[in-house]
């Protein structure tokens, strides 16, 4: 015998509409949720500061402590205080006038913390003037006040140097050589390693002094630099590193195509 049971059309169209309310209700519980949380954020307190810097340099020179300092000097009210009355532009334009800040990534509230995210300034030389006034570069040309945090160990620059650290500045004519300069030996890693000073002598000519050998090495201009830098690798790689490097007193690459060798 077959037995089969079968729900009446009324019933089932009951069914489908009680899902559906319990749907549209769920919906609306979450929404309501969502709004109060968002309604309720502003009013609560911030709790703490997070501060993230971005470095290509091994010292960060602008952290945790130095950013909440700036902050409180400022008179900027953050911690304890409500988070719609934490004055976000006020820190964005602080930020912005710090001369080790390259770039703000974002100033924002993660729920009762705000997060300082920012670049800082990828420096590249160490410059100390005819006077003795010292101050740092960064790869764009920029140049930053000294600080005592810095303990890269960065490319010298001296010499016949005279302009001074004003804040916004960049490089001038005397200094953007040794700037484009620097940058080649960063990029080489020979370089790199072999050559971490450039001094710019009273004729106003580049030169450059090794970490082995204590030859002077006469450079001259920035005029065909490449050219200059591979014909010197060559002379360490394949000359000095049999005859000694300290064979030769001076090593002038000023003229194309040719390393000019003085005995001592």
């Amino acid at each position: 015998m077959l037995y089969f049971c079968a729900f009446s059309e009324k019933k089932f169209a009951t069914m489908k509409y009680v899902r559906a309310i319990t749907r549209i209700l769920l919906v609306i519980s979450v929404l309501v949720i969502a709004i109060v949380a968002i309604v309720q954020v502003p009013k609560r307190q911030c709790e703490r500061v997070e501060v993230i810097p971005h470095t290509e340099n091994e010292s960060v020179v602008l952290g945790q402590a130095d950013i909440e300092k700036m902050i409180a000097d400022a008179g900027i009210k953050t911690v304890g205080t409500k988070i719609k009355e934490v004055d976000l532009p006020a820190i964005n334009k602080l930020l912005k006038e710090n001369p080790y800040i390259q770039e703000i990534n974002f100033v924002h509230f993660t729920g009762t913390k705000l997060v300082i995210d920012y670049t800082l300034r990828d420096i590249l030389l160490h410059v100390y003037t005819n006077d003795g006034d010292q101050y740092f570069v960064d790869k764009e040309g920029v140049l930053i006040p000294f600080t005592k945090k810095v303990n890269d160990y960065l490319i010298i620059a001296n010499g016949n140097i005279h302009q001074h650290y004003k804040k916004g500045s960049t490089a001038g004519k005397e200094l953007s050589s040794i700037v484009e300069l620097a940058n080649m030996l960063d990029a080489d890693e020979f370089c790199q390693a072999q050559f971490r000073q450039i001094y710019r002598n009273e004729h106003n000519q580049l030169e450059l002094v090794s970490t082995i050998g204590n030859q002077v090495i006469l450079f001259g201009s920035i005029d065909n630099a490449e050219e200059k830098l591979d014909n010197l690798k060559q002379v360490y790689e394949n000359g000095l590193s049999r005859k000694g490097y300290n064979t030769y007193a001076q090593l002038d690459v000023r003229y194309k195509n040719r390393v000019i060798a003085h005995h001592r």
